[in-house]
């Protein structure tokens, strides 16, 4: 790929003469009718594949990495059976650094898992290629514009962590704040450094570096943790998942994770309105 992702042209649908969709060109470069005018079965099978593909990448995911002086947790819970949200947690093939990437694609069904799908493959094969978090989001934004149709927009966190001395080095476009708990109970936000992917072209998204010292834990997440709400209106918001965290300190990271996931459930009981994505990361 050389650092650089193929552009998306526009295909007539045979059925509507519409425009096809985008994100379904990036996936099938050969469908010739759009979503609207795909025939049931088509439709299913295309659904199928989708689903599957996710099934795939959270196998891949079930178990948190084996680190060295680290520790993983994690917990992800789709709202229905194709997600918009994705995430990636992956050392590299010389086991110094650990990527962290959580994304958000907005909306829900087919359209909303071709653009995940299309985008968190980019993201990988970007990650791979380019060194820097803030130049992987610039190209990442400019293969979004091409592939998505007009109005889709998704925000990204990806950072790469440094495993010897613990620099997080980050860019984050348009998505909730990470939380950062120092080793004195102390909380710290990392701000967004760029807006959503799809809002423009040509954005410049800044890049940050922050330490993780020892005794320090990362929390990474998506709105679906957040914004969970109850029978009265009540959001879960980042306090309470703060507060859950506080209190599984002298607990292996998973379980300080798994605890999240069964406040989430007795707070908000039933199947959720959004995904769910929560990384934990904490340094021994």
């Amino acid at each position: 790929m050389n650092g650089e992702l193929l552009s998306v042209t526009d295909h007539e649908c045979r059925g509507c003469h519409a425009a096809i969709e985008r994100e379904l060109i990036a996936i099938h470069p050969a469908s010739d009718v759009c979503l609207d005018c795909m025939a049931p079965n088509e439709r299913k099978r295309l659904q199928d594949e989708l689903n599957q593909v996710q099934v795939l990448d959270r196998a891949q995911l079930t178990e948190p990495p084996r680190l060295s002086g680290w520790e993983v947790g994690l917990h992800y819970r789709p709202s229905r059976i194709l997600s918009g949200d994705f995430y990636d947690v992956r050392r590299d093939d010389e086991g110094r650094r650990l990527s962290l990437l959580v994304g958000d694609v907005m909306g829900k069904g087919i359209p909303a898992a071709l653009l995940r799908t299309g985008l968190q493959g980019a993201l990988r094969a970007l990650a791979s290629e380019v060194d820097s978090p803030l130049r992987v989001l610039e190209k990442a934004n400019r293969y979004f514009l091409s592939s998505a149709s007009p109005g889709r927009l998704a925000s990204v966190f990806y950072g790469t962590l440094d495993l010897e001395d613990g620099t997080l080095r980050y860019a984050n476009a348009g998505h909730l704040p990470p939380l950062v708990r120092k080793r004195d109970g102390s909380w710290r936000a990392l701000e967004a450094t760029g807006m959503v992917l799809g809002a423009m072209d040509r954005v410049a998204y800044g890049e940050r570096s922050v330490p993780i010292e020892r005794g320090d834990l990362f929390v990474l997440y998506s709105d679906g943790i957040t914004e969970a709400e109850n029978g009265s209106g009540e959001f879960f918001e980042a306090l309470r998942m703060t507060s859950v965290i506080d209190g599984y300190l002298g607990s292996p990271v998973q379980a300080a994770a798994s605890a999240i996931a069964d406040e989430l459930s007795r707070f908000a009981p039933g199947d959720p309105s959004d995904d769910r994505t929560l990384v934990l990361v904490r340094r021994g």
